[in-house]
């Protein structure tokens, strides 16, 4: 059968492999590499001698036609990208796509990615507060300001890719946002100059040095005299109400998740939950 297998390969120490994807390297006919080039660094470390040809950002579409003739001669892919886990902010979307709408079997190769190692290092508890992964900002400020603001307004932590030359102002712009926020920086996750970085809302900012790949976990910090002006405005039904209706307005959700949601929060305040 056609399978497509979507490996992860390590985003820095060479050794961040497994034993499964390795195998699976070896044994299809075809790596889809986002660059060749620096793909055979890894493959060579591990013997590995499967052809491969490029698939990235600007030819992704003109290979659909070269991939879906390797298909139909019963080849077996893999797709790796540069570094981590594949289709997190990189190319191949589009063979997915083509893969599924023609009952071609795709296998995920699990491994190395960097959101999970800066979850992992974050010290977040993602059951009270979920995290959603935005990848790379916009490069408008205002639309970065945006988009943080409202994520962060709905009480969701944010994971954001940064590149070198921007991650200080990008940080610097996190302090104007509306919602106060701490910081994990990680730059450079499992490479030899590996750091990771906590700095909470109240404190000055660092400067970083602008080389390697950075990722951040922005967390809003939770307001206890906010919670307690929602619990006054809440006594009354109908007051709760009208507050949901601007809650709703101002989160773009419905009015009835935004009752539900004052409702639970005067539950847990008044200790009944």
């Amino acid at each position: 059968m056609r399978t497509i297998y979507i490996v992860a390969t390590p985003i820095g120490n060479l050794k961040d492999i497994s034993f499964r994807a390795i195998e699976t390297l070896k044994n299809v006919d075809v790596i889809l590499a986002e660059d060749t080039r620096r793909s055979k660094t890894l493959l060579d470390q591990y013997s590995i001698q499967t052809p491969m040809i490029s698939l990235h950002k600007f030819n992704e579409y003109s290979r659909i036609s070269k991939i879906k003739e390797l298909l139909e001669e019963g080849k077996d892919l893999a797709l790796i990208s540069d570094a981590g886990t594949p289709l997190i902010s990189d190319p191949g979307a589009n063979i997915i796509e083509y893969s599924l709408d023609n009952q071609i079997k795709i296998v995920p190769i699990p491994g190395p990615s960097s959101l999970s190692s800066i979850l992992s290092v974050s010290g977040a508890n993602l059951t009270e507060t979920p995290a959603v992964f935005l990848g790379f900002m916009p490069h408008k400020k205002e639309k970065t300001k945006e988009l943080l603001n409202k994520t962060l307004g709905m009480g969701y932590s944010c994971i954001v890719f940064e590149s070198p030359l921007r991650i200080n102002e990008f940080l610097r712009m996190i302090r104007q946002l509306e919602i106060a926020t701490d910081l994990v920086i990680g730059r450079e996750l499992t490479k030899i100059h590996e750091e990771v970085i906590k700095i909470k809302h109240n404190q000055e900012l660092i400067e970083l040095k602008e080389k390697g790949e950075f990722v951040v976990f922005i967390s809003p910090v939770k307001k206890s005299n906010n919670i307690n002006k929602v619990t006054k405005t809440t006594e009354d039904p109908k007051d709760t109400r009208a507050l949901s209706k601007l809650l709703a307005n101002y989160l773009n959700i419905e009015q009835k998740k935004a009752y539900s949601i004052l409702l639970d929060l005067k539950t847990k305040l008044s200790g009944k939950d």
